[in-house]
């Protein structure tokens, strides 16, 4: 099968050295805004092309696309009249982008949309149990440094520096949680999707003791009482991704060659 990865940080990086190591696959593309340097890269051997942008070309040319970069690509990728046909599958980390653009996805028929469970447990669960669900919750505990940058902080008095103790520093629903912290909580819009619960509640918690990056999920409804708490070590270089979202996308690849497929 053959892969265009859009984006290439942390993420991207990790990915590109897996598919290559793996015969199943063919990387044919890698996307990145920055220039990158072929020839002193792991991939100066291999027929990968490097792009600067998205091009209805290179989406012609794969079987799937992987999306590590942000949720504003995601926008400019779904906006591809090329994206909506039979075959294609496209692996989408940056969920948030596809919570913004809920009436678009309504009308692609034809490509598939994979979500990774990224980094929490449980969302097949909840999917399951998600025509009884009466309340959701999604609580997440992050090392102050991983919040920095989030627009939240833009019109907020909270100084992430000044937090000596675990602190809650916003709560709400999910759309605002996809604005307010765009890079921190693709989980929740994980979440929305599997549950298709509108009014899924998000907490977000700063604690300057945190060596983790934790997402507690409480789900109610008809069918009980569901409960997760994943604690993810944050990925090497970038404490605001948490390395089990990098192992989901693996799994989902390996999971298409697989004749026992686990949902």
């Amino acid at each position: 099968m053959r892969i265009a990865i859009i984006g290439f940080g942390n993420i991207g990086k990790y990915l590109a050295e897996w598919i290559s190591n793996d015969s199943c696959f063919d990387l044919r593309y890698i996307v990145a805004r920055k220039e990158i340097d072929k020839e002193n890269s792991n991939f100066k051997k291999q027929s990968i092309q490097f792009r600067k942008e998205i091009t209805p070309d290179l989406i012609n040319d794969v079987d799937i696309i992987i999306e590590c970069a942000n949720k504003d690509v995601v926008t400019q990728l779904l906006k591809f009249p090329e994206i909506d046909r039979t075959g294609l599958k496209l692996i989408i980390i940056s969920t948030g982008g596809l919570y913004e653009n809920k009436l678009l996805l309504k009308k692609l028929n034809k490509c598939e949309i994979i979500l990774p469970v990224g980094a929490i447990a449980g969302l097949d669960a909840i999917k399951a149990v998600n025509d009884e669900i009466t309340s959701i919750k999604l609580k997440t505990t992050k090392h102050p440094k991983s919040l920095e940058g989030a627009p939240f902080f833009d019109n907020s008095k909270i100084d992430l520096l000044s937090i000596k103790t675990n602190q809650t520093i916003w709560e709400g629903k999910v759309g605002d949680a996809v604005k307010q912290f765009p890079k921190n909580i693709n989980v929740a819009a994980s979440i929305y999707f599997a549950s298709k619960f509108e009014n899924l509640i998000i907490e977000i918690v700063a604690d300057p003791n945190a060596n983790s990056n934790m997402h507690e999920i409480t789900c109610e409804g008809g069918f009980g009482k569901i409960y997760t708490r994943t604690e993810n070590k944050p990925s090497p270089n970038n404490p605001k991704t948490s390395f089990l979202a990098v192992k989901s996308v693996v799994s989902v690849l390996r999971n298409m060659n697989s004749n026992i497929k686990i949902n």
